[in-house]
């Protein structure tokens, strides 16, 4: 389905999901895609496609996902978007949450920032395996694997294309 300009619609809010101001968005578009933080979304307001940053992406079904808004940090301003449509940039890379990456392609060359370690190289590549996609970072020579997994990754800032992570304790204690 397709909106004015560039938009193509994503889904719509059904209602507020916990405390911190997120929704849940059902999917109308279910090609397993996960959108980037920092990434707009377009929410449609009296009849006008009104961006927003998400702050939080996580699927709940094959169809409805969990979604924070940058703006939105408490159920009274969440709730404003109750039964809004959700479009986002046709050209928008969008993360796969399954299968071949586009967007995890785009990271090659990332600088990799752990919040204990310091700076722990550069990406090279993410390895696919089967639910569990894997970093391989250059750090002075050495070959590291990283898990790419939400749990490490806390932050991707393609503008200073820099990935903060937090890796496991012990993780560069295997490597160094």
């Amino acid at each position: 389905m397709k909106h004015a300009g560039d938009l193509i619609l994503l889904g719509i809010f059904l209602k507020t999901h916990g405390v911190n101001g997120h929704l849940i968005l059902k999917l109308f578009d279910l090609s397993d895609r996960e959108l980037n933080e920092g990434e707009p979304v377009f929410i449609e307001i009296d009849g006008i496609p009104v961006p927003f940053f998400v702050s939080h992406f996580r699927f709940l079904t094959d169809d409805s996902a969990v979604i924070g808004l940058d703006e939105t940090v408490s159920p009274e301003q969440a709730s404003e978007f109750v039964n809004c449509r959700v479009f986002v940039r046709e050209t928008l890379k969008i993360k796969q949450q399954k299968g071949e990456s586009d967007a995890e392609d785009d990271l090659t060359g990332y600088t990799v920032t752990d919040r204990n370690y310091g700076e722990a190289g550069i990406l090279r590549e993410i390895i696919e395996y089967p639910e569990n996609p894997v970093m391989v970072v250059d750090l002075k020579g050495k070959e590291i694997l990283i898990p790419f997994h939400e749990s490490i990754v806390k932050h991707i800032d393609h503008r200073a294309r820099m990935i903060h992570i937090s890796a496991p304790e012990g993780l560069f204690d295997l490597y160094i």
